[in-house]
């Protein structure tokens, strides 16, 4: 005698297995172990199409078993998409026997495999579960079936999801990295443009200077103070491009949003006038694993800009952190940092060369400081976005939760 399955319950019990994994992929990974313990089978193999939808293969992979995939011209794969039921070997003829171990002969010789069940899901198939069987195998068979069939349709959907969203993350930093490349150019350019003309103040200069024959210090003193103010120009845009250059090392940790936000106000608290107010809003323990010093970079510039625009007293720049998409996929939450300040905005004209590079308007600035926020953004995997008008300027900072360094680096 054996234990009849409620296999409502089973299936209850895969949706939490499932709610306690990060990635649904990962469930496959141990999903013969599962079946062998909830299921009255003896042995089971699982064969799963690919995310390039060419061939099946065991899942998980294992290099101990030299099993070759099966591609959709195999006759195995070709029974069972055309037939769609499943697979009894004691009831097939010896004549469908021979031609389904044509293919992969190993499969069935070495494996004593009895009964093959397809995972279809929307009319496709996408995989198979491989079973060999015991007495209550055969009792419980159509109840197996139909736990399969449910399972089939809750499982994959989700593994296609995340293998989709996974090619849509390397086909983002593909693009990404072309973005970059010209960004790079764009880049150099109009360095080589920027760093020519203070240059070209200072060899005028120095000319002037081995031409003069008898001179004072008071008849110098002004070219020399035109020369250091071009030579700190220069400095500016090398260590910008430096920075930029160094986009790409991340010390990716997780990290408080809060924490980013105070350490970049102590950062520049000198130079924050006691004129202006700073209210903070915080939606608590808003984590994210990125680079602590690229974001707190990126934050530090923004705050420093919003310091800089309040002209009128009393000024005061509002800041907040919050979710986006709290009620979609993980993949889909972008957690925001929103930094607002009072001051005049930005004219119309100029709003089209915010992030262009070498293009301000302060007198002593180099114009990379958002070019550079922009491209650090980027490189983190998210976003910024600026909205202003009269009344004031608002910053907006978004990330997703984890930036996919894997990604990235296979890519």
């Amino acid at each position: 005698m054996f234990k009849k399955i409620d296999y409502t319950q089973l299936i209850e019990k895969v949706l939490k297995e499932l709610e306690a994994l990060n990635y649904t992929e990962q469930f496959l990974d141990f999903f013969s172990e599962f079946l062998c313990k909830n299921l009255p089978v003896t042995q089971t193999w699982v064969f799963m199409l690919n995310n390039r939808d060419t061939e099946f293969a065991l899942h998980p992979f294992n290099p101990a078993i030299s099993l070759e995939p099966l591609t959709w011209n195999s006759n195995l794969v070709i029974y069972l998409k055309n037939s769609g039921k499943t697979l009894i070997m004691k009831n097939e003829t010896p004549s469908r026997l021979n031609f389904l171990e044509k293919d992969n002969p190993e499969l069935f010789e070495h494996w004593n495999i009895d009964i093959i069940i397809p995972l279809y899901s929307l009319k496709k198939l996408y995989g198979f579960v491989a079973i060999k069987a015991n007495n209550a195998t055969y009792k419980e068979l159509d109840s197996i079936e139909g736990f399969f069939k449910i399972l089939s349709n809750i499982l994959i959907p989700l593994v296609v999801s995340e293998r989709s969203q996974l090619e849509s993350n390397r086909n983002y930093f593909k693009i990404y990295r072309m973005d970059r490349l010209a960004m790079v150019g764009e880049l150099a350019a109009s360095a080589a443009h920027e760093i020519k003309n203070p240059l070209a103040g200072i060899s005028t200069f120095l000319k002037y200077f081995t031409e003069l024959k008898d001179f004072k210090k008071k008849d110098i003193i002004e070219e020399l103070n035109i020369m250091r103010q071009s030579v700190q120009r220069i400095d500016e845009i090398v260590k910008s491009l430096l920075s930029f250059s160094r986009f790409k090392n991340k010390k990716v940790e997780k990290i408080c949003l809060s924490d980013i936000i105070d350490s970049s106000i102590r950062s520049i608290s000198l130079k924050i006038p006691h004129t202006i107010e700073i209210n903070k809003k915080f939606d608590n323990d808003l984590f994210i694993e990125t680079d602590f010093q690229q974001l707190q970079q990126v934050v530090v510039n923004i705050l420093f800009n919003a310091v800089e625009a309040i002209r009128q007293n009393p000024g005061k720049i509002d800041i907040a952190t919050y979710v986006k998409g709290r009620d979609q996929f993980p993949s889909k939450e972008l957690f925001t940092i929103s930094i607002k300040d009072n001051g005049p905005g930005i004219s119309d004209s100029f709003k089209e060369k915010l992030f262009q590079p070498f293009q301000t308007t302060k007198e002593e600035g180099t114009g990379l400081g958002l070019y550079t926020c922009y491209g650090l953004m980027k490189s983190l995997g998210g976003s910024i976005i600026i909205n202003s008008d009269s009344r004031g300027t608002e910053v907006i900072l978004s990330l997703p939760y984890s930036f996919d360094e894997e990604v990235e680096k296979n890519d």
